[in-house]
């Protein structure tokens, strides 16, 4: 059998759907001879006869009955792909998947992810947790459509957009003398027991780079991997740390406070994107983050210095 063409089965539908070949050949806007010669070599594809002709018009056959049922099954499935299309074009449906370092995948962006989830409903998000070292190259290979992380990265893919800087905060147990100053010195930390992420984490280095540099000795007592791992040592009153000021708990944990710090270290929040096209829901979540950011809702929660 020859193949069938799309032109064939629109004619076929039509005429099913209006039982005249007149009719039929108006609504698809061609002439009666060219919707004939259409149902013609649709008859001689399929090699059974689909009408008879009947004053007023042409009734189908047993076999044409048959055979509609499956045409309207394949325009269904069409009709629904018509529909995916469009809510990918309107940005309601199809899949997003962002990179982001665990804190930020922890803290910042939950509660923006729920907002544009309940804005766009059908669009499926994967927030994942991967390492600021892995972040640039899954957005580059094309296994995240964008990557939130701090800068500098090692090693940055085509697109860096900075969506919020701000510095770190020097976070202390309530109570403690160092609480009376405005802002906190490094020179003041001197012989103070300090609470700090695990060596060689870009974070770390920077900050252990300002105590090196003034030689101001500390007592490093303990060391930990997470924001929220300093923010309960120091409430606990393990010590002191310095801590992004992109960590809510430093607001929400009893028996803790923070004050500005002096050298200024800014922490850089980054979002990361490739150069290949992206989806429609992809640029979505995009549009979505930056102005969020820019507003300053993504981070009113923060409470960060204007």
């Amino acid at each position: 059998m020859e193949k069938l063409n799309i032109r064939q089965i629109e004619a076929f539908r039509a005429v099913m759907t209006y039982g005249s070949m007149k009719k039929a050949a108006e609504v698809l806007g061609i002439s009666q001879p060219a919707m004939s010669r259409l149902i013609a070599s649709l008859t001689e594809t399929v090699g059974f006869a689909l009408f008879t002709r009947e004053q007023g018009g042409v009734v189908p056959t047993d076999d044409a009955v048959d055979f509609m049922r499956e045409v309207e099954r394949v325009f269904a499935g069409t009709d629904e792909l018509r529909r995916r299309a469009d809510a990918i074009r309107r940005k309601e449906a199809g899949t997003v998947r962002i990179a982001a370092m665990s804190h930020y995948a922890n803290d910042l962006l939950p509660e923006l992810v729920a907002r544009f989830s309940l804005k766009h409903p059908n669009i499926r998000v994967i927030l994942e947790a991967r390492s600021r070292i892995e972040i640039g190259s899954y957005v580059r290979l094309g296994l995240a459509d964008l990557g939130v992380t701090s800068l500098p990265i090692p090693s940055e893919p085509a697109v860096v957009t900075r969506l919020a800087v701000a510095p770190v905060v020097l976070l202390m147990p309530a109570g403690h003398p160092l609480s009376a100053m405005e802002r906190v010195p490094a020179e003041a930390l001197e012989g103070e027991r300090f609470v700090s992420f695990e060596s060689r984490t870009p974070f770390r280095t920077e900050v252990d780079a300002v105590f090196d540099e003034r030689s101001i000795r500390r007592t490093l007592a303990i060391e930990t991997a997470a924001p929220e791992g300093i923010v309960r040592l120091v409430a606990a009153g393990a010590g002191v740390g310095l801590i992004s000021p992109f960590t809510a708990d430093i607001h929400e944990t009893p028996g803790v406070v923070s004050r500005p710090f002096d050298p200024a270290i800014a922490v850089e929040v980054g979002l990361l994107t490739d150069d290949r096209s992206l989806s429609t829901a992809a640029t979505a979540m995009i549009d979505f983050l930056k102005e969020a950011f820019e507003d300053g809702t993504a981070t009113a929660r923060y409470r960060l210095p204007a």
